[in-house]
């Protein structure tokens, strides 16, 4: 019996012999996998990282374009306010000009608007003009 059991301790012996064996292999495949982790993890933050400057590199770029279109905007609006307000003023003046003439024109209608002496009051006195 103490055979059978020294034979029985040799087997788990072995068995814990290839055991360790196994899990040495084993080991040594996590530690590449896990270096294998931490170089694509370094390479997803470095490509991470220059799309990132990309990314605010062009976000910048379209920021800058913005902001001298909208200066732009704003001195083109300032233009035409500038320029209606010139138009206005013309307009105000070309009002006041042909109120003026309307007024002119009216006048020399009056004034000329006199009425003529009739020709009865010849033919009444006998067709001879009084003379003074």
């Amino acid at each position: 019996m103490l055979t059978a059991l020294e034979n029985r301790v040799g087997n788990l012996k072995e068995s814990v012999g290839e055991m360790n064996e196994t899990l040495e292999l084993v080991e040594g495949r996590t530690d590449r996998f896990d270096s294998m982790e931490e170089q694509l993890s370094e390479f997803m933050l470095d490509s991470l990282g220059v799309n990132t400057e990309k990314m605010n590199g062009l976000v910048n770029s379209t920021v800058k374009k913005l902001v001298e279109r909208d200066d732009t905007l704003k001195d083109m609006v300032l233009a035409m306010k500038k320029e209606i307000k010139e138009l206005k003023r013309e307009l105000t003046i070309y009002k006041a000009t042909l109120s003026n003439g309307m007024l002119i024109s009216r006048l020399k209608q009056q004034v000329m608007d006199v009425p003529k002496p009739e020709e009865s009051t010849n033919k009444k006195r006998g067709g001879n003009a009084i003379g003074t």
